[in-house]
C-alpha cells in the first residue's frame, strides 16, 4: 500500500514537473534536471487581476472627484444665485438713492419755474422772461450734468443697439448702411450707462431706383407724424 501511494506521489509529481536530459561533459554520464514550468495562462491571469483592482481604485477615486465637483458647483451656483439678489437689492437702494437726491437738487429749479410761470408781470414783460428762462435752463443743465448725465451722440453716428432705439429706417445709398440720420428723442447717458437711448431713424440700402423715391416718401410721412 505504500509503495502504491508513493507511485502516485510520483505521478502527479510528474504532472507539475518536466524532466529534461543532458549530456555530462567528464564522461558521458547522463544527468536528469529537474525544471518546473509555470503554465502562461496563470501569469496573464494575476496580471489581468492587478490591473483590474488598479482601474477599478482609479475609477472609485474619480467617481469621488466627480462627486466633489459637483457639489462644488451646487454651492458656487447657490452663491451666485445669492450674490445677483444681494446685487438686484443694492441697484434698487442705490437707484432711489440717486433718484431722491436728483430730485431734491431739482425742486429748487421747479419751483423758480413755478413762480416764473405764476408772475404775470413776468409774462408780460416777454423779453426778461426768456431771458430769466433761459439762466433757470442753464442752472438746470449745469446741475443735471454735475450728476453725470451727458446726451448720447446720435445724427451721424452708426448705429448702436445699446444706445439707440430704431424707430424706423430709411433709404440712403450715400452713407453707409445702419447710419444714423434722424434723432426723434434725445438720448442720455447717466455715469456712462444708458438712461434713456435715443430714438432714431438709420439708413438702409435700396435694391433699385424705382423703389428708392416710394420708400423715402413713405418714412418722410411717418416721421412727420412723430
Amino acid at each position: 500500500m505504500a509503495n502504491e501511494s508513493e507511485k502516485n506521489s510520483d505521478k502527479s509529481e510528474e504532472t507539475e514537473k518536466t524532466t529534461v536530459g543532458s549530456e555530462s561533459t567528464n564522461g558521458g554520464d547522463s544527468e536528469t534536471e529537474e525544471i518546473e514550468i509555470v503554465q502562461p495562462s496563470a501569469v496573464l491571469f494575476a496580471e489581468q487581476q492587478v490591473l483590474i483592482q488598479s482601474l477599478k481604485k482609479e475609477l472609485d477615486e474619480s467617481k469621488n472627484k466627480i462627486g466633489e465637483l459637483q457639489n462644488s458647483i451646487r454651492r458656487l451656483a447657490a452663491d451666485f444665485d445669492n450674490y445677483k439678489k444681494w446685487v438686484a437689492k443694492e441697484r434698487q437702494t442705490v437707484e432711489r438713492t440717486a433718484t431722491e437726491s436728483l430730485i431734491k437738487k431739482l425742486l429748487d429749479i421747479y419751483e423758480s419755474l413755478e413762480k416764473a410761470a405764476a408772475d404775470e408781470k413776468e409774462l408780460a414783460a416777454g423779453k426778461e422772461f426768456k431771458e430769466g428762462i433761459k439762466l433757470i435752463y442753464k442752472e438746470f443743465s449745469r446741475i443735471l450734468k454735475s450728476e453725470g448725465l451727458e446726451p448720447i451722440n446720435a445724427v451721424g453716428a452708426n448705429l448702436d443697439v445699446c444706445k439707440h432705439e430704431v424707430l424706423m429706417q430709411m433709404v440712403n445709398n450715400d452713407v453707409p448702411e445702419n447710419t444714423i440720420l434722424q434723432e426723434i428723442q434725445k438720448g442720455y447717458l447717466l455715469n456712462s450707462l444708458v438712461l434713456r437711448p435715443a430714438k432714431v431713424v438709420v439708413s438702409q440700402k435700396l435694391q433699385n431706383e424705382e423703389a428708392l423715391d416710394t420708400e423715402n416718401s413713405k418714412n418722410q410721412e411717418e416721421v412727420k407724424g412723430e
